[in-house]
């Protein structure tokens, strides 16, 4: 998947309601899942920059099979050849997984 396509995968993520019913609930975490896997496998290629210092894309899945009442953690990443656009992935408080643009 190219980072454009990507980019539309978000997008179609973050039009998702997940207050409306079990259904919505469930397509929201299976494109999350999709999203996040292919940024797994963008990260081994090399084809996606994280900050430095930040950790690994793989310490989410810890973080949403082990969820505790109460974490939060969010990485920053973006397209290699363009740092312009940034965008942040994460589970954040009562483990509610998040993908969207930073800003």
């Amino acid at each position: 998947m190219d980072f454009e396509t990507l980019e539309q995968e978000i997008e179609r993520l973050n039009k998702i309601n997940i207050k409306a019913n079990y259904t919505s609930r469930d397509r929201y975490y299976s494109l999350y899942n999709s999203i996040y896997e292919t940024l797994l496998e963008m990260e081994e290629c090399g084809r996606i920059c994280t900050e430095p210092g930040s950790r690994s894309l793989r310490y989410l899945r810890e973080l949403l099979i082990n969820d505790g009442p109460e974490f939060s953690c969010t990485i920053i990443f973006w397209d290699k050849n363009n740092a312009a656009k940034k965008y942040k992935i994460g589970v954040c408080i009562r483990g509610i997984p998040i993908c969207k643009p930073v800003g």
